[in-house]
């Protein structure tokens, strides 16, 4: 039974928390001897009652201490309201924005390492006060309006105040800052899709939630206004701290930021890699095989493997690389293959790419004594690129070849001319950052080869 008491009261204390919210007329009163400091919050809110309302954070405290232990709270022995039981440090009553007549409360105090008993205020517009002792305000009987002070001297024989505060609201009251609820400031491992949750703002009309890599919030990476509930599920990154605040609107304006919390965000598995070249289902690659594929966030490195069986049972290459290139060298003549990349990192593996496959040479592009049966011009690999590509094609007769490349409008770009070439297969690596007249934008270029009478135009994309 011991062990059910306790999960419920854990299940009781949570929903308290993320069921908090923050009054619509909220306003600081601070209590000091001197040496220690506690804030008491009084003011309205629509579902407010007499007695302890835990949706508005009113809380009962313990009994209070001995004497020599400072100790400030509302209590209400004095003014008929019994529901506040031992005293709370917030006190709210029916009421709104728009709220004109009297509320009372009762303030208990004692001094702890001090003599005196120092209360301070910073009211808003449209709220005045009246501070007094229960003796007809015959010892302290002060006008509380805007930012004031009063110290009370003898607070050992004048431990209660009498506190009648005078509402007159037109609805022109900034809402207070929410308080955050999770992730909890200093939190880490959350996950990075997390629900951002904060207190309700009473009368509150949206939310403004902003999400940075830097406390100063100029790296910003979530900035909005628009929210309409206490509550925000955002998409982060892995492994990265983050900083939060959130502020209210009412129909008077924006409240000030609430402070700012971290968390830090877990180191999630990479996603899955996405293949560059060979292109897929390309032929007539030269050895060795460069293959590339694109990086990965977050991750630490790539296993590569490649088989001439799409299972992948034996594979002839299986190698973990930090780069997002291999070159491999033992790999047959004529013979097709298929390869795939995963991702790894301190978390785990990604799932693996998509499979491609590529088919070698029909043999070394120096050996001609096997001639190809066509004329061929493959598709450059990689594409796109943004430098160099390579340029294969095969001859089946000795034949004068020439080489051009093309824009879109049909202006040469580039001529080379071969001279005779034997009968076989070629290629060569264009390099488009060697050419001194070349200015291209990014696009689409079109490449011709040209073989005595015989001439192939294919296109290629080029990533400046």
């Amino acid at each position: 039974m011991q062990k059910i008491f306790f999960i419920a009261l854990i299940g009781l204390s949570f929903n308290i928390i993320f069921g908090q919210t923050i009054p619509q007329v909220n306003i600081p009163l601070n209590v000091s001897d001197g040496f220690r400091t506690r804030v008491l919050y009084f003011g309205l809110d629509p579902t407010a009652t007499n007695g302890i309302d835990q949706h508005l954070d009113e809380m009962e405290q313990p009994p209070l201490p001995p004497s020599g232990i400072f100790d400030a709270r509302f209590i209400g022995q004095d003014i008929n309201i019994p529901e506040l039981g031992e005293g709370v440090l917030k006190d709210y009553r029916n009421g709104t924005d728009t709220t004109k007549g009297q509320r009372i409360h009762e303030i208990r105090y004692q001094v702890g390492s001090g003599t005196t008993i120092t209360i301070s205020w910073n009211f808003p517009s449209g709220v005045t006060g009246q501070l007094q002792d229960f003796f007809g305000g015959v010892i302290v009987n002060k006008t509380m309006i805007g930012k004031d002070s009063i110290v009370v001297t003898n607070p050992g024989a004048l431990n209660k105040l009498k506190m009648t505060i005078n509402y007159n609201l037109n609805g022109q009251l900034l809402p207070s800052s929410p308080n955050l609820i999770y992730p909890s400031n200093g939190s880490t491992n959350i996950v990075t899709d997390p629900t951002l949750r904060w207190t309700t703002v009473s009368g509150s009309i949206r939310y403004h939630l902003q999400i940075a890599l830097d406390s100063n919030f100029v790296q910003k990476v979530f900035d909005d206004t628009t929210i309409q509930t206490n509550t925000k599920e955002v998409q982060l990154s892995g492994n990265k701290k983050y900083f939060w605040r959130v502020r209210a609107r009412n129909r008077a304006g924006w409240s000030p930021f609430s402070s700012v919390w971290f968390f830090t965000t877990i180191l999630n598995p990479p996603a899955q890699p996405k293949l560059n070249s060979p292109p897929k289902g390309a032929i007539g690659v030269s050895i060795p095989v460069n293959l590339k594929w694109y990086s990965v966030v977050d991750a630490d490195n790539y296993s590569v493997t490649v088989d001439d069986d799409s299972t992948f049972s034996n594979p002839e290459v299986n190698q973990t690389v930090i780069d997002t290139t291999l070159s491999i060298q033992n790999l047959s003549f004529n013979k097709k293959y298929y390869w795939r990349v995963v991702a790894n990192n301190s978390a785990g593996s990604s799932s693996p790419s998509e499979i491609w496959n590529f088919t070698t040479l029909a043999t070394n592009v120096e050996n001609q004594e096997v001639h190809p049966k066509h004329f061929v011009l493959h598709q450059n690999y990689p594409n796109p690129f943004n430098s160099s590509t390579i340029i294969s094609y095969e001859l089946p007769n000795d034949s004068h070849t020439k080489f051009f490349l093309f824009d879109l409008v049909g202006r040469e770009i580039l001529k080379i001319d071969f001279g005779l070439q034997k009968a076989g297969f070629h290629q060569f690596e264009l390099d488009l950052m060697k050419l001194e007249k070349f200015n291209s934008t990014s696009g689409i270029i079109i490449y011709k080869l040209v073989a005595n009478d015989k001439s192939l135009i294919k296109k290629m994309i080029y990533l400046k």
